[in-house]
């Protein structure tokens, strides 16, 4: 399925095409001056953050410059979702999607088969939501997942991919809260300013993360947990180890601590993000 393209290596900017939001050469715009100035202010200030938050807030308004009032921030590959385990981050940060939407979408594991999810790591180019829903040649669950996006309040949808240097792949997508609206404005500075956003949300989380001490197991710990990701009971546990159910416990409830996870559930899918067991 062929939704985007990149633009050629010896392409200038004019001969770019861009199918999935239907802009061809003949619509591309040189940056307005006044975009120029908004764009360069979010470059300096993003690049002076301090923290995580700091720099989604500045890209929340920049964002709210270009018209887009939602957002939210995704890695989408395993590469992505480790780092930002290891610098005790969530996976999934969305910054001002409906709850209930957000809620829904993980209760019926939308992101399994979210078609913006599966085609970000293997295109450049802006994906928008409209254009995939009527040529994306999308599966019956796809389409209901993209229109049901659309009654929750996510109207002119287009999703940004983002590449890092070490197979990473993470999409910001943006949306509006209502649909009036006739397709993205100056995308060539959206573009712009989310890789901005990438890079400055890589420095400061790196140094949020240098700040977190590295998380250290027990071998007890470890064995509890490893047979935890391989589905045994606390009771079926104490028996491979011949040790009390008690101290099998008692252990997990250590690696829950650690780990800051909610349950072992969690603590089992941290910990293999951070490569401390193997299930």
């Amino acid at each position: 399925m062929r939704v985007a393209r990149r633009a050629s290596g010896g392409g200038s900017a004019r001969d770019f095409e861009h199918p999935a939001i239907g802009w061809s050469r003949n619509s591309h715009r040189k940056l307005g001056e006044a975009t120029r100035v908004r764009l360069f202010d979010f470059i300096e200030k993003s690049n002076q953050a301090q923290s995580p938050d700091d720099v989604f807030d500045l890209f929340r308004q920049a964002m709210a410059e270009y018209g887009y009032d939602r957002i939210a921030f995704a890695a989408t590959t395993q590469q992505a979702q480790a780092t930002l385990a290891r610098q005790d981050l969530k996976p999934v940060v969305a910054l001002n999607f409906p709850t209930d939407w957000v809620h829904h979408y993980f209760t019926h594991n939308y992101q399994d088969i979210d078609p913006i999810i599966q085609l970000s790591p293997h295109t450049q180019a802006a994906l928008d939501w409209e254009h995939l829903l009527k040529h994306g040649q999308l599966t019956s669950k796809q389409a209901r997942l993209m229109l049901e996006s659309r009654e929750a309040g996510l109207h002119n949808g287009i999703s940004i991919p983002i590449h890092g240097p070490r197979g990473e792949s993470y999409v910001a997508s943006l949306a509006t809260e209502t649909p009036a609206r006739d397709g993205p404005r100056d995308l060539n500075g959206i573009q712009l300013a989310a890789i901005q956003f990438h890079l400055a949300y890589a420095r400061v989380s790196e140094q949020h993360g240098a700040k977190v001490e590295p998380i250290r197991l027990t071998d007890r710990e470890r064995e509890c947990l490893t047979w935890t990701a391989r589905g045994k009971s606390a009771w079926a546990i104490s028996m491979i180890l011949g040790v009390s159910e008690h101290t099998v416990n008692f252990h997990l409830k250590s690696v829950m601590r650690k780990l800051k996870a909610g349950n072992r559930i969690q603590a089992v899918a941290l910990a293999v993000r951070l490569g401390l067991v193997t299930p």
